[in-house]
């Protein structure tokens, strides 16, 4: 029976990187996956990559009014959907080719199969030859998440759709409804709005990315409605049926109903865990809803040496906090110093406008009771906002009243996802408005509404 220091059961973002970081401390791994198409995870092949791929595509149509506006005619004759995904596959298969190049490099055993558990050290792989088992002293959870399923409708053919079967579509709609109003779904939004088709989001909570703060959510709102994008908040699909043009919803509006038939119906209410088939009864582990419950040093709670990271917990599931587990794995096995499980992370979302924040809110700060005041400076006095097409959005930061120490900060517009990271590094840094203040940003940048905004 092959022994190990660390057995990886999935290859995503989380799965591959605590392989990777063990390995190269010379420790021995055996990372385990379905098959070569799944390593790099939801992120690399259906999630993150492809997506921001294609949301970067449309942001070009998007823009080709404003083009012409300049004196470009880049007039849109056709859009070839072929040619996005030979491009996206491509640009994948770069990325997973460094991920392998990686994992040999630093002599990880790569297998194909199937791994549950026997005991608390031991896993059984199974592919269609052998049926084995290993043991290791670690075992590392990360076997990523899938499609969250509607309690009520279930995909069907090609017409009521979850957001890996975008990547395979081979036209664009002409109508689509997006059920759920979180990230994913205002990103493939404004990606279908972008083409030409028409679209309509259908959300359950009184705002779109509920995660967020409720400005930047109703900001959002306007800004998609400003599209074409109509949205319907507090909204509950009653019924669907597949017919001959689609698919017929009725839709619950609260005070009205609406019935309408849709080419598609994408369903985007979030994502479930992989965790079924481990059998994790058979060592013990809690978990809820299939989230496996873990300690503060990612330890499901019961044993010494199980470990979970990435979409298997609750932790929200954002590729770069897999990648952040899986460091603070292999660091406790590694018997290093350990990072701070309370480090602040952004949240982004690639959609039109963009859309990012880091530490507390609005509304947390007034549940806690911290004395705080809010600034907020308006994308349109950026001059390089208005040269770049679009100068919808602004950026608002949370900060603490005695101290000026900034708390949290929260963006809608233009390059959002790219600027939160100021943002990071000054809240992590502890620093003030004051110590902003004295900064001097280059002109002209989008940059420059962060220092226009501690000014005010």
């Amino acid at each position: 029976m092959n022994m190990y220091d660390a057995i990886v059961i999935g290859a995503g973002v989380a799965g591959c990187d605590v392989a990777i970081e063990l390995a190269s401390a010379g420790k021995t791994v055996c990372l385990i996956d379905k098959s070569e198409a799944h390593v790099g995870g939801t992120c690399l092949n259906e999630g993150c990559i492809p997506a921001k791929n294609f949301l970067e595509t449309a942001s070009y149509i998007k823009k080709s009014s404003y083009f012409k506006n300049c004196g470009v005619d880049l007039t849109l004759n056709s859009f070839d959907i072929e040619g996005l995904k030979h491009n996206t596959s491509e640009l994948i298969a770069q990325l997973k080719g460094g991920v392998f190049a990686q994992l040999k490099k630093h002599n990880v055993e790569l297998r194909y199969a199937t791994a549950s558990f026997v005991d608390k050290n031991t896993i059984c792989v199974r592919d269609d030859n052998t049926n084995e088992l290993i043991r290791a002293k670690n075992i590392i959870i990360a076997t990523g998440s899938m499609h969250k399923n509607h309690p009520s409708i279930a995909l069907a053919e090609d017409k009521i759709i979850s957001s890996k079967e975008v990547f395979a579509l081979k036209e664009i709609p002409k109508s689509i409804l997006i059920i759920g109003g979180g990230a994913i779904g205002c990103e493939f939004a404004t990606f279908f709005n972008a083409l030409g088709c028409e679209v309509q989001i259908s959300e359950f909570t009184p705002n779109l990315v509920p995660s967020e703060d409720v400005d930047v959510a109703k900001a959002l709102k306007r800004e998609l409605e400003k599209q074409g994008i109509k949205v319907h908040l507090k909204s509950n699909v009653i019924e669907h049926e597949i017919v001959d043009e689609g698919v017929q919803i009725t839709l619950d509006l609260g005070k009205k109903q609406e019935v309408k038939t849709y080419d598609k119906v994408l369903i985007s209410i979030g994502r479930s865990p992989n965790t079924a088939s481990l059998n994790l009864n058979k060592v013990g582990i809690k978990s809820d809803r299939g989230f496996i419950e873990v300690n503060s040093e990612l330890q499901a709670i019961g044993t010494d040496y199980i470990y979970a990271i990435g979409d298997a917990l609750k932790s929200p599931a954002l590729a770069h906090i897999a990648s952040y587990e899986a460091k603070r794995v292999a660091q406790s096995i590694l018997e290093k110093e350990t990072m701070d499980e309370k480090t602040i992370f952004p949240s982004v979302i690639f959609c039109t406008p963009q859309v990012a924040s880091i530490g507390q809110s609005e509304k947390e700060l007034k549940e806690l009771e911290i004395d705080f005041k809010v600034k907020k400076h308006f994308f349109k006095s950026s001059g390089k906002a208005k040269i770049k097409g679009d100068d919808s959005g602004f950026v608002k930061i949370m900060v603490e009243t005695n101290t000026q120490k900034i708390l949290g900060a929260a963006i809608i517009g233009n390059e959002a996802t790219e600027l939160i990271h100021q943002f990071l590094i000054a809240i992590n840094s502890n620093l003030s408005t004051e110590d902003l203040s004295k900064m001097i940003f280059a002109h002209p940048t989008l940059s420059e509404v962060i220092l226009e905004m501690v000014h005010t």
